[in-house]
């Protein structure tokens, strides 16, 4: 049987406060729905709303022992928001990485067009943690695993977990 991909059969569900198969208490922090970028250790675990990421562009942070930039870019729209997938509400796509590159910790800004800049070389970044132009082109930043969940989701796995706030 032949399936649309391009066609979303939760319209939506990125607004729902009573998540698909979910049947218990949603943690009333966050909308169930909404979004969050999730960092865990053995013993913790922190969750940064993808409207605050969205908000900042660029959030330093420590975490786990390391000193992290968080990356948020426009432009991923949400796969379960209207019926057409291409349609749907841009959501953004984030990326999380170690600050430190050899001896140098690097602050991070983002800029108008969807790139990152360090403040201590004035090198450009893009998404994937790449330099891309300035002194440290070709440079990498070492990546951190996270994860994409929804609030709903990642509370339940995690209910003692850290919620993000700006300062």
């Amino acid at each position: 049987m032949p399936r649309n991909y391009g066609y979303n059969p939760y319209v939506g569900y990125d607004s729902t406060s009573r998540p698909f198969l979910f049947l218990g208490t949603p943690d009333a922090r966050l909308k169930p729905a909404e979004r969050v970028l999730g960092l865990t250790t053995e013993t913790d675990a922190i969750a940064y709303p993808f409207a605050a990421l969205e908000e900042a562009r660029v959030v330093h942070d420590s975490f786990g022992g390391a000193e992290l930039a968080i990356f948020h870019k426009a432009g991923l729209a949400s796969a379960l928001d209207t019926a057409v997938i291409s349609s749907g509400r841009d959501i953004g796509t984030v990326a999380v990485f170690e600050r430190q590159l050899g001896d140098q910790l690097l602050t991070f800004s983002a800029n108008e067009d969807g790139t990152f800049s360090d403040a201590e070389t004035g090198s450009t970044w893009d998404i994937l943690g790449k330099a891309t132009d300035g002194p440290l082109a070709g440079e990498n930043l070492t990546p951190v695993l996270h994860f994409d969940h929804f609030w709903f989701a990642w509370a339940a796995f995690f209910p003692e977990t850290e919620l993000y706030s700006p300062s």
